[in-house]
């Protein structure tokens, strides 16, 4: 089964107040077979770690600093579209907006159900905004290379993108699950590569942990923000640096706490852990809390093996679930540069 219905009967299931088929698709979801039986207690706070509704800050900050020449705001509602085009032309920005389409989180909604009520802004100093739009309206390999050179992505992370677009996996689970999973499985990703955070300095996956045009943009564009903002800039990167529990691009867990390990095995002691939480998508947190979350929060450490994940307080097991095949939860713990 795809990865969109999959989403898509978890979010009915919560819909009709089924509690037995949200626990039994949300382990569909996030690859788990079998899990603990006692779910009692509240899930971790929550924290939108992760958001599309509103412009990316660090974005604004890099277009008007001249760090990135062109850049693209995703899945605005129609009012924070018109507004920011509006206030991005009045800066001397070249603007194109295009909706409405439906928001699709990748594959978090399916495209039947997500609606058309979601716009784009491109802004550029020059033509390159224009040129994005007609580059993406080529649903082609060779329109989203263009797109993505447009942008200013790396070639390598340009041709490893397009690549994947077309792959199984994608097919299957979407191409932001594909990429995501790619770079995870690689070689220890640093900080600055954040896939993540809306705070991260780079807006697209990096064809590896390795590679030094996107490290190069990465720190170019943090060092624009910590230019404009230093005290926001330390938070963020004490933000990108924590551990993540990853199981889906939007179902993630970060840690206040120390990791060892690599993205497919490792473990996290941990002081405290918040829940992604997209307000645009409550159902999603509400499925995870109960799933998963509620172990986490009253847990002290939490460990990914090759079978198994678990949770431990006290050194005394919370909470045990398998693993389905092929392996889905995936650790971010960051690399120094």
């Amino acid at each position: 089964m795809q990865l969109a219905a999959r989403y898509d009967r978890l979010r009915a299931a919560h819909a009709r107040g089924d509690e037995a088929g949200c626990l039994r698709a949300f382990h569909d979801v996030a690859g788990i077979t079998a899990g603990p039986t006692d779910l009692s207690g509240d899930g971790p706070p929550g924290a939108p770690w992760l958001r599309y509704d509103r412009p990316r800050r660090v974005d604004l900050i890099a277009l008007r600093a001249g760090a990135r020449a062109v850049a693209k705001f995703e899945d605005l509602d129609r009012a924070s579209s018109l507004a920011l085009a509006g206030r991005l032309r009045a800066e001397g920005f070249r603007t194109e907006r295009c909706g409405p389409y439906g928001r699709r989180f990748d594959v978090a909604l399916s495209t039947a159900a997500a609606g058309g009520d979601r716009y784009l802004v491109v802004a550029s100093r020059g033509t390159e905004a224009s040129a994005v739009v007609e580059a993406e309206r080529d649903r082609s390999a060779e329109g989203a290379r263009r797109a993505g050179l447009l942008l200013g992505y790396p070639p390598c992370c340009v041709e490893r993108f397009v690549a994947l677009e077309r792959s199984p996996e994608a097919e299957r689970d979407g191409v932001n699950e594909a990429a995501l999973r790619a770079l995870l499985d690689g070689p220890p990703v640093p900080w600055l590569l954040h896939p993540l955070c809306t705070e991260s300095p780079v807006g697209f996956v990096p064809c590896d942990g390795r590679c030094p045009r996107a490290l190069a943009l990465a720190r170019r564009v943090f060092a624009a923000v910590a230019a404009e903002d230093p005290a926001g800039a330390a938070v963020a990167r004490g933000k990108l640096r924590r551990p993540l529990l990853i199981l889906r691009i939007n179902v993630f867990w970060a840690f206040d706490g120390d990791g060892a390990g690599s993205a497919r095995a490792g473990r996290v002691r941990y002081r405290g852990v918040v829940a992604q939480d997209d307000p645009t998508l409550p159902w999603l947190r509400a499925c995870g809390a109960r799933a998963v979350g509620a172990a986490l929060a009253r847990a002290d450490t939490v460990a990914l093996e090759a079978d198994a994940l678990e949770a431990w307080r006290e050194g005394v097991s919370l909470a045990r679930w398998t693993l389905a095949t092929p392996m889905v939860p995936r650790w971010w713990l960051p690399a120094a540069e």
